[in-house]
């Protein structure tokens, strides 16, 4: 198979979003290279196998609202997807509250006098937002004026407080609309009453690669493989070389040394903060302070191999209680019975920290000790002869930080790297959008295609900016399928 003489493109980052740019690159038979940093492809959406455990890097479900992309990914992996049942639960104050809030179990859960101030304040709180438009600023903000004083501070509060490491009004009124946008009592009542027609409406179930959620990557790089693209590991892109208008070339920290590798063509997913810090020439003064500005959350994903099956019902559970280290656990034999030896299942438990602090420092045998303990104490669900061992999976910048005023701060850098030319940026870092993986995918494919039809028919920005509820889902007719399949063809 000939390469096309239409110059190098280099894929800067291994995940979900530069993979699914370079198999789409690489089967247009275009000339195309990935480096990614860590040893193995994936980024967020990993699978890992420990001793014949194989557990994700956090509750990856495959849910899209697109269908061009749903069906992109079913033939990608074919027969290898399942459908799983999600149940999805809030561990407060000592209870399980279903998630995505279900009404009567919400307010028969919190007691009755709550549950008074909680419609009280929620009726009161939509009326203002009709009557008194205002500018929402902090996380806050928006959580009231979505769901009323009392129900954010029964479910939202604590919760979100633990994830940032810091108050909510420290925290863009941005992050309500990624996480619950247009998700409100009257989105609630939807699902109760009108369940059935053209709107699904909060996903009850999910596609799920049977061999863990890491399959999608390693099947993109398998493929990507084969039609002759090539994917660096161990591969630190530290040096990003233009002459102001065009990325000419980077600079890749292998093991055994820098290497430089000229491009026409740069697809970056690899967090914009870095990229920008990595620019030689230097680039303005202002530009690099922003990009100082942008910060990540990270954390620490710690996997407990035990020696019981369906120890819960649930696909994952949100803890809230500040007391308890992890925020969230997820069973993964709820996900495939095939992930663990017969008679096994992995608990996947993730604390929400910053990279360097106290408990990032902490030994693996710490952590493990920390959360074990943490874990049977309060579910009393297992005990320490059911614990077969444990294992540390460190994730740096994990959840971009939206801090007051981030979004102007993005949007400069964005308009300042719109000068080079050959530049697409996508994925949830690359971008600074907290994106959910089909999002991140959507982005990829729409980089790519840009580049095979040689103009940028596609806006890589678009996705992901929607106003409804992300797990919303109207289903399309005919025509509007007729229009889709046009528009990517």
């Amino acid at each position: 198979m000939k390469k096309s003489k239409r110059g190098k493109i280099l894929i800067l980052g291994g995940g979900l979003a530069g993979l699914a740019a370079g198999f789409e690159l690489a089967k247009a038979n275009k000339s195309v290279e990935v480096f990614e940093k860590w040893n193995e492809v994936g980024g967020l959406a990993r699978t890992i196998n420990v001793g014949g455990f194989r557990f994700d890097t956090g509750p990856h479900r495959w849910y899209t609202k697109s269908n061009m992309v749903n069906d992109w990914m079913l033939k990608l992996l074919g027969p290898e997807v399942i459908k799983v049942p999600r149940l999805t639960r809030i561990y407060f104050d000592g209870k399980f509250f279903y998630y995505p809030i279900k009404l009567l179990n919400a307010l028969f859960g919190i007691g009755i006098a709550r549950a008074f101030m909680a419609v009280f304040d929620y009726t009161r709180a939509r009326l203002r937002a009709r009557l008194f438009k205002r500018k929402l600023v902090t996380l806050e903000d928006g959580y009231i004026n979505q769901f009323g004083q009392t129900l954010y501070k029964t479910f939202f509060q604590r919760y979100s407080e633990k994830l940032w490491g810091e108050k909510c009004i420290q925290i863009s009124v941005d992050w309500v609309g990624q996480r619950t946008r247009g998700l409100n009592i009257l989105t609630i009542l939807k699902d109760i009453f009108f369940k059935s027609g053209t709107v699904v409406s909060l996903v009850d179930e999910f596609s799920y690669p049977k061999d863990g959620v890491g399959r999608i990557a390693e099947k993109l790089a398998s493929e990507m493989k084969e039609y002759k693209g090539v994917i660096h590991t161990l591969a630190d892109v530290t040096k990003i070389f233009h002459d102001g208008k065009k990325i000419t070339a980077i600079g890749v920290k292998h093991k055994k040394g820098m290497k430089r590798y000229e491009a026409d063509f740069v697809i970056s997913s690899i967090p914009i903060n870095d990229f920008c810090l990595a620019l030689t020439p230097l680039i303005d003064e202002r530009i690099l302070q922003l990009a100082h500005k942008l910060r990540y959350r990270d954390e620490l994903q710690v996997a407990l191999f035990v020696k019981k099956t369906h120890i819960t019902p649930d696909t994952w559970i949100y803890v809230h209680p500040k007391e308890i280290p992890f925020m969230r656990v997820m069973e993964m034999d709820n996900w495939s019975d095939g992930l663990s030896p017969k008679g096994t299942t992995s608990l996947v438990f993730e604390i929400a920290c910053n990279e360097g602090d106290r408990l990032w420092r902490k030994s693996d045998k710490e952590i493990i000790k920390l959360v074990s303990r943490s874990y049977i104490e309060e579910f009393h669900l297992i005990d320490d002869r059911d614990i077969i061992r444990g294992y540390v999976h460190r994730v740096p910048k994990e959840y971009p930080v939206y801090h007051i005023g981030y979004r102007q701060d993005v949007k400069e850098i964005k308009l300042f790297l719109k000068r080079f030319k050959n530049l697409q940026l996508i994925g949830r870092n690359g971008t600074f959008r907290y994106n959910n993986m089909d999002h991140s995918i959507e982005m990829g494919l729409y980089a790519a295609w840009n580049i095979i039809k040689g103009r940028k028919l596609y806006d890589v920005e678009s996705v992901n900016i929607e106003r409804e509820y992300l797990e919303e889902k109207k289903i399309e007719n005919v025509e509007d399928k007729k229009l889709e399949n046009e528009k990517t063809s």
